[in-house]
């Protein structure tokens, strides 16, 4: 008994310690529970909550409120814990929890800076986005992305516009922001992925901007071109020469604007295919000088059909006025329709083995089908013109000889 007394005694003044320090941890947790309430009712972070999508309705933005109350009430009771256990004289058994515990503790400072260095950040470049956004409607952006693409002004939304390029503005800014914040909060499992994704969004933001730029700067270009090449080409007159591309011989087709609107789509390709190359996007770079580098084909073949239709037409319509037979006309056009477009695909080069073999074999059958058709269906014919021949020869050899008797006399 007395060796019980003596060591309660002993205890005493420790357990009397660690029941004044959780006391004093609850008073301490409750008040920074109680504090933290009224400042979020204070700085109406429940409407915030809602506003950030993080909550849904108002009975979910009190919960989040009383969890974030909560847990600063148990961080309070956890940072006071070694010291109660070090009272119990316990803390030797349980060196691994109070060493996890100076852990959380010695992270503290760190987070506690982040999240005002964030919280900050964030503000600011809210206030940045509200005033640039403001900015950007002053400014009549409508107008003048109406003047680049050629759409109606009315089609173009100057708010939506407005709130595009202040979103960028915002993400600029929130970037480096955020990678201060992962820096400073000096937890390298989290933050080095973080941070080697955010710096090479930073070395990538000067290449977009640069992308940006020039298909800005292409589109404008394209369209002034294009529009200039359509306009001389309607002054011209080319419209009228649609009737040749026309199997009823009628000018619908408005050669101007098609030509048009190949520049403005061609340069505005090259314009593209740069501002890829400059973004160092190598798949996409190769795909579009794998495009540029068929253009040439494109275009040739684009000419050959042309061609080919302006050539079968107007020999059709010349068969036509001549022999008046539409059979003729139209065994004439689809002919040279035929070759016409047996040398697109040749240009295009689209399986030409088999384009070749194509045209060779219907070539030689045509041949074939000609010389039955002439040798069984037309020797009389062919006998009556030879012997038409034979006595044309022969009158002349007649002639000939009667001329020269009667000089020699």
């Amino acid at each position: 008994m007395e060796t019980f007394l003596k060591t309660v005694m002993e205890e005493l003044p420790g357990l009397v310690g660690a029941v004044s320090l959780l006391v004093l941890a609850l008073i301490v947790a409750w008040f920074v529970k109680r504090s933290s309430l009224m400042l979020m009712s204070r700085f109406d972070f429940r409407d915030k909550f809602q506003a950030w999508g993080i909550a849904k309705s108002e009975s979910e933005a009190k919960a989040l409120s009383e969890t974030v109350a909560s847990l600063l009430y148990f961080l309070v009771l956890l940072l006071f814990l070694p010291s109660i256990l070090s009272g119990l004289n316990i803390g030797r058994e349980l060196d691994s929890l109070q060493q996890l515990f100076r852990g959380i503790v010695s992270y503290i400072p760190n987070i506690l800076l982040a999240v005002v260095i964030f919280s900050v950040g964030l503000y600011f470049c809210s206030f940045i986005r509200r005033i640039s956004q403001n900015l950007f409607e002053g400014l009549n952006l409508d107008v003048w992305i109406a003047k680049v693409t050629g759409q109606a002004k009315e089609s173009v939304s100057d708010k939506r516009l407005a709130e595009v390029l202040a979103s960028v503005v915002y993400v600029l800014l929130f970037i480096p922001i955020l990678t201060l914040s992962m820096e400073t909060l000096g937890i390298e499992a989290i933050s080095k992925p973080i941070l080697s994704l955010l710096n090479q969004l930073l070395a990538f933001m000067p290449k977009l901007f640069v992308a940006i730029i020039l298909l800005i700067f292409g589109g404008f270009l394209a369209r002034l071109l294009g529009d200039l090449v359509e306009g001389l080409l309607k002054t011209s007159g080319i419209d009228r020469y649609s009737q040749y591309l026309n199997v009823r011989g009628e000018a619908s087709i408005n050669i101007s604007q098609i030509i048009g609107a190949s520049v403005k789509i061609i340069l505005f390709l090259f314009f593209l295919v740069e501002s890829i190359s400059v973004m160092e996007l190598e798949v996409l770079n190769l795909i579009g000088k794998g495009v540029i580098a068929y253009l040439p084909s494109v275009i040739s073949a684009v000419m050959l059909m042309s061609f080919g239709f302006i050539t079968a037409n107007v020999l059709a319509q010349f068969l036509k006025r001549v022999y008046g037979s539409y059979v003729i006309a139209e065994i004439a056009r689809y002919i040279v329709l035929g070759l016409a477009i047996f040398m697109t695909l040749d240009q295009l080069q689209i399986a030409q083995r088999i384009v070749n073999a194509s045209f060779i074999i219907i070539l030689s059958a045509l041949a074939v089908t000609f010389a039955l058709a002439f040798g069984l269906g037309g020797r009389d014919f062919a006998a009556k013109q030879l012997e038409h021949l034979d006595k044309v020869i022969h009158d002349a050899e007649q002639d000939a000889t009667d001329k020269a008797d009667e000089e020699a006399e």
